[in-house]
């Protein structure tokens, strides 16, 4: 199994909670959003030492907790700091972007990286597609026919023109040409069988947040079966599951040390909710946290992830203080990482019914 450290490039001050948005910019302090981002190179730095496959990065807009809006820059910054990781854009949000200038971006980075880049498309939530007036309802269009309109691009060997529902060019002509040929492994949503199936039509990966374990099964056995309907087998390399993460020496401390840590956002959050708003504090915890326990507690957890076709992990450790999150990560990549790694992804643990219905 392929192991991911998120880079969250969060801020470490006090600031609004995740169910604010948008954050007021006046939280934000730059010398300590400057100090936030060199601590988190300094944890990307320590995640390859570690031994991880990849680090990714994300796209967030007007808020503290991933200060991200353009995950290309921090990927670069990434890039010049790491040597062997894969580097994963987990990913840039097609409805807010000019697809060109994507495919232009992500050429340059597979180009600066050497064929380290791994790419992950997707379409936002709903209070992302506000951060420039997006049309919500159009989202799920952009998105796919912004990744065809990518992919073309990446593997055109002439200049073309594209002519598209939502998108329209004269002339698109990519330079650089993408250093992975035929480019670099793409992956899209899997979070509704629509984009289920359309993965499976273009022959990419597909991607998981927060999601019960329940919940990924079905989508992936339908990923599966829809695979072979296109003549074609996919492997568990081919599968992305995101969690929350924090290691420590027994479940009894790091389940503490969890609601420690998300009490005192709470209190915080509403502190500074009740300064700005006038309202009582909120705590939307985007999913009970999957990967939380000792290290015999996490590899029985990934273990189940790998049974039901999950090859890859997108990790971000966010639990607790610098000093926790930084302890954390160590113990995680003595403990927990050869372990999971040395399992194979290339094949399925479990068989499939996968004949066309």
């Amino acid at each position: 199994m392929k192991l991911s450290y998120l880079c969250m490039t969060g801020y470490d001050g006090p600031a609004p909670g995740i169910d604010i948005w948008p954050a007021s910019p006046e939280f934000c302090k730059p010398d300590v959003a400057g100090k936030s981002y060199a601590r988190y190179l300094e944890m990307v730095e320590t995640a390859e030492q570690l031994g991880f496959d990849w680090v990714s990065v994300s796209e967030h807009h007007y808020a503290p907790y991933q200060m991200t809006p353009n995950p290309m820059i921090m990927a670069a910054s990434i890039i010049q700091r790491t040597k062997r990781v894969r580097v994963a854009l987990l990913g840039p949000l097609v409805p807010l972007n000019n697809p060109v200038r994507l495919a232009e971006e992500v050429a340059m980075l597979d180009g600066l990286s050497g064929g380290r880049i791994e790419v992950l498309f997707l379409r936002g939530t709903p209070n992302e597609h506000k951060t420039y007036d997006t049309p919500a309802d159009q989202t799920k269009k952009m998105t796919q026919e912004g990744i065809d309109l990518i992919l073309k691009a990446w593997t055109e060997e002439k200049p073309f023109s594209w002519t598209g529902e939502q998108y329209n060019f004269s002339t698109v002509s990519i330079w650089p040409h993408i250093t992975q040929k035929p480019y670099p492994p793409v992956f899209g949503s899997g979070n509704s069988e629509d984009s289920v199936v359309f993965a499976a039509k273009r022959r990419i990966g597909i991607g998981f947040s927060f999601a019960p374990p329940e919940v990924v099964s079905k989508w992936i056995d339908l990923y599966r079966r829809e695979c072979a309907k296109e003549g074609w087998e996919p492997t568990p390399n081919h599968i992305i599951y995101r969690g929350i993460t924090y290691c420590a020496e027994t479940d009894a401390k790091a389940y503490a040390d969890m609601e420690a840590f998300f009490g005192m956002q709470a209190e915080e959050q509403g502190r500074l909710q009740s300064a700005t708003l006038g309202g009582p504090p909120v705590l939307d915890l985007i999913a009970k946290p999957y990967f939380v326990g000792s290290p015999e507690t996490l590899i029985a957890k990934f273990k189940a992830l790998r049974e039901i076709g999950v090859g890859i992990c997108d990790l971000p450790f966010v639990v607790g203080s610098p000093a926790q999150q930084r302890a954390a990560l160590e113990l995680f990549g003595k403990e927990v990482l050869p372990v999971v790694q040395k399992w194979d992804t290339n094949a399925f643990v479990n068989p499939i019914t996968v004949a066309a219905e």
